[in-house]
C-alpha cells in the first residue's frame, strides 16, 4: 500500500488527521516481541512506558552479572529470575499493548480540535436537498456527477479560448 497520504499536512482537528496521529502513535506488539529478545536491558518495558520494570530488569541484570563474579550459583540463580520474568512478559505483552492502545485511542479521538461553529447542521448543498435532513447517497452521487460534468465543460471552455 502507497504510503503517499501520510505526506500532506493534515493538521486540523478531522477524522483523516486523527488516523494519521493514531498510527504513528499506538503501540506495535512485533516491535515490543523483538525488544523482548534483549530482555536483560528491558528495552521492552521502556518501549511499553513501564520505565519502573525496565530500570527493574536493567538492575536485576548488573545484580546478575556482580553475583556471578562471586559466585556462580548466585549469578546463576539471579540470571534464572530474569529469564523467568521475561517468560512472564509473554504474557504481559499482549495485555500491555491493548491497554495502552485503548487509552492512546480514547486520548486522541476525544481531544479533537475546536467545536463546529454555532448553528452548524452538516454539509448542505443549496437547494438540491430539502432543509433539515442530510441528502441521500443516491442524492450525493447525482450532486458529483453534476459537479464532474460542470467541470468537464468548463475545462474544455477554457481550452478553447487558450487555442
Amino acid at each position: 500500500m502507497s504510503t503517499s497520504w501520510r505526506g500532506p499536512d493534515l493538521g486540523g482537528g478531522g477524522l483523516q488527521a486523527a488516523n494519521i496521529r493514531l498510527a504513528q502513535a499506538l503501540k506495535r506488539k512485533s516491535r515490543a516481541y523483538g525488544l523482548l529478545a534483549a530482555f536483560p536491558l528491558g528495552l521492552h518495558r521502556a518501549y511499553l512506558d513501564d520505565a519502573r520494570g525496565a530500570w527493574a530488569y536493567r538492575i536485576a541484570t548488573v545484580a546478575a552479572a556482580g553475583a556471578a563474579l562471586l559466585d556462580w550459583r548466585a549469578g546463576a540463580a539471579l540470571s534464572l529470575l530474569v529469564a523467568v520474568a521475561a517468560v512472564y512478559d509473554l504474557y504481559w505483552i499482549d495485555r500491555r499493548v491493548v491497554a495502552l492502545n485503548k487509552a492512546i485511542r480514547r486520548r486522541i479521538y476525544l481531544s479533537q480540535g475546536a467545536a463546529p461553529p454555532p448553528g452548524y447542521r452538516g454539509r448542505e448543498f443549496g437547494e438540491r436537498t430539502p432543509a433539515g435532513r442530510a441528502p441521500s447517497f443516491a442524492e450525493q452521487e447525482r450532486l458529483l456527477r453534476t459537479l464532474a460534468k460542470d467541470a468537464a465543460r468548463g475545462r474544455g471552455a477554457q481550452q478553447a479560448e487558450d487555442d
